[in-house]
C-alpha cells in the first residue's frame, strides 16, 4: 500500500537557477495557516514560484501555462495545478501525481484521453509514462488545492471557453532529481514541456 506524502511544496528549477538573472526569486509568501513561528512550512500548503506571464509557448516550468496543438487543429491551454509524492517506495518507485487544469479557448469543443501521450523524463532519458492511479496514489483532499482526482486517462470533452480539472499519475523510480514533465495533444508530434523536480526541497 502506497503512503500519500501530503501535497509536497512544488518548486521548479526557476528557483534552483534564480541566480542567473532571470528575474525570477527564491521569496515566498507564507500563507495564513503555515505556521508563524519557527521555519517550519505547512506540508498541507503548496507553494511554488510565481507563473510566469502567459504566452502561447510550449515550455515552462512547473506552475506556467502551456499551449498544446491537438490533432484537429485546435489549441487547448494545460496548467499544472500543484503536485503530491507519494512517501514510501513500491517497487522501486514513488507515485507523483501531478493535478492540471484545461482550458479551450476555441469556438468547437474538444473531446479526447489527456493522458495518452504523457510522460516524465529525466536527465538520464528515462522515461515514466502515465499510469492509471493505484490505491494511495491520489490527495484525499484535493479539492482543497484548486484540484481534481478525475483520472485524465480516461476522455474528457472541454467545451468552448470552458475547463476540467483532473490528475495524471506516474511511477517514478530512483531519488530526487531534476525531471521534465511531457504532454502531447497531437500524437506525439508537439510536446508541452514542464521543468520541475521530484521530491521535497
Amino acid at each position: 500500500m502506497r503512503v500519500l506524502r501530503v501535497l509536497f511544496p512544488i518548486v521548479s528549477l526557476a528557483v534552483l537557477v534564480s541566480c542567473t538573472g532571470d528575474g525570477t526569486t527564491t521569496s515566498t509568501t507564507v500563507p495564513s495557516s503555515a505556521p508563524t513561528s519557527g521555519s517550519a512550512v505547512d506540508p498541507l500548503v503548496p507553494y511554488s514560484p510565481q507563473a510566469t506571464p502567459f504566452q502561447e509557448r510550449t515550455t515552462g516550468f512547473i506552475p506556467d501555462t502551456l499551449t498544446l496543438l491537438t490533432t484537429d487543429g485546435g489549441t487547448l491551454y494545460l496548467t499544472p495545478i500543484t503536485t503530491t509524492l507519494t512517501q514510501e517506495f513500491v517497487d522501486g518507485g514513488r507515485a507523483m501525481t501531478v493535478y492540471l487544469t484545461v482550458e479551450n479557448p476555441g469556438e468547437t469543443a474538444w473531446t479526447g484521453t489527456i493522458g495518452t501521450d504523457a510522460q516524465v523524463t529525466d536527465l538520464d532519458a528515462k522515461v515514466f509514462p502515465a499510469v492509471a492511479p493505484a490505491p494511495g496514489d491520489l490527495h484525499p483532499d484535493a479539492e482543497r488545492y484548486g484540484g481534481s482526482n478525475h483520472s485524465l486517462l480516461k476522455p474528457v470533452t472541454v467545451k468552448p471557453g470552458g475547463s476540467v480539472s483532473g490528475a495524471l499519475v506516474f511511477h517514478i523510480i530512483g531519488g530526487n532529481r531534476a525531471i521534465t514533465l511531457r504532454i502531447s495533444l497531437d500524437g506525439g508530434t508537439t510536446w508541452g514541456e514542464w521543468a520541475t523536480n521530484l521530491g521535497v526541497f
